[in-house]
C-alpha cells in the first residue's frame, strides 16, 4: 500500500516516487524498498490492473489513482473521510505566511484552523466547488480556511531561540492530544487503530 498512500491523493511523476527521495518528498516517515527498475515494473503492473492510470501535465507523464485503486486502497486503510484535509503555504507581498487548508467537512477545516498555526493569525473561511481534491472521490463542495501570520525565524539571543523551541514542543503536544483531522496515512492511523500498520514493504 505504500505507493498508494501517496497516489490516493496526488498526481505524481515517477521521479518523485524513487525510494531515495520518497520519504523526504512526502514527509511520511517511511518509504518503499523497490529499486528504480522494480518501481517502473510495479507502476506498469498497477496500470495494467486498473489501479493506476497515467496522464500528461507540465512535468511530463504522471500517475494517479483510479476508482478501482481507490476502492482497493480504502479497503486496506479505511480512510475516515470526514476528517480529511490538506494544506499548503505561500508568502504574501508583505512577507507573511499564508496557510490555506481544504477539507471535506467544515468541522475538519475549523479544527485545523483552531490548532494550526501556533502563532497569532488572521483566519477566514469559505466554501468552494470540488476542483478534484480526490480525483476518484468527488464531493459536492469543499471547505476552505486561510490563516495569515508572521513566521518567527530570527532570534537575537540563544535564550529567545530556546523559548521558541519550547513553544514549538508544547504546540506539537497539543496537536497530539487534540488533533481530529488527518492529512496522510501516518496521521490517519490514529482514527483506524484496527487497520494494518505501516511497513517498509508492499505496494
Amino acid at each position: 500500500m505504500i505507493l498508494l498512500d501517496v497516489l490516493f491523493r496526488w498526481n505524481v511523476p515517477v521521479r518523485l516516487l524513487y525510494s531515495d527521495i520518497f520519504s523526504a518528498q512526502w514527509n511520511l516517515g517511511y518509504s518503499h524498498n523497490f529499486s528504480d527498475q522494480q518501481l517502473h515494473c510495479r507502476l506498469r503492473q498497477l496500470c495494467k490492473e486498473g489501479v493506476l492510470e497515467t496522464n500528461l501535465n507540465d512535468t511530463g507523464v504522471c500517475f494517479r489513482m483510479t476508482s478501482v485503486g481507490g476502492d482497493l486502497w480504502s479497503q486496506e486503510r479505511c480512510p475516515v473521510w470526514e476528517r480529511y484535509c490538506t494544506e499548503r503555504y505561500s508568502t504574501t507581498l508583505q512577507g507573511r505566511t499564508l496557510m490555506s487548508v481544504v477539507a471535506v467537512t467544515p468541522d475538519a477545516r475549523d479544527d485545523f484552523l483552531r490548532t494550526w498555526p501556533m502563532s497569532s493569525a488572521r483566519r477566514r473561511t469559505s466554501t468552494i466547488a470540488d476542483y478534484g481534491l480526490i480525483s476518484w472521490r468527488p464531493y459536492p463542495q469543499l471547505y476552505v480556511g486561510m490563516a495569515t501570520y508572521t513566521e518567527q525565524n530570527r532570534w537575537a539571543t540563544l535564550e529567545e531561540f530556546e523559548v521558541y523551541e519550547e513553544l514549538r514542543r508544547k504546540h506539537r503536544e497539543l496537536l497530539q492530544r487534540e488533533r481530529s483531522w488527518w492529512r496522510d496515512v501516518s496521521e490517519l492511523q490514529r482514527f483506524t487503530p484496527g487497520t494494518p500498520q505501516i511497513e517498509k514493504v508492499g505496494l
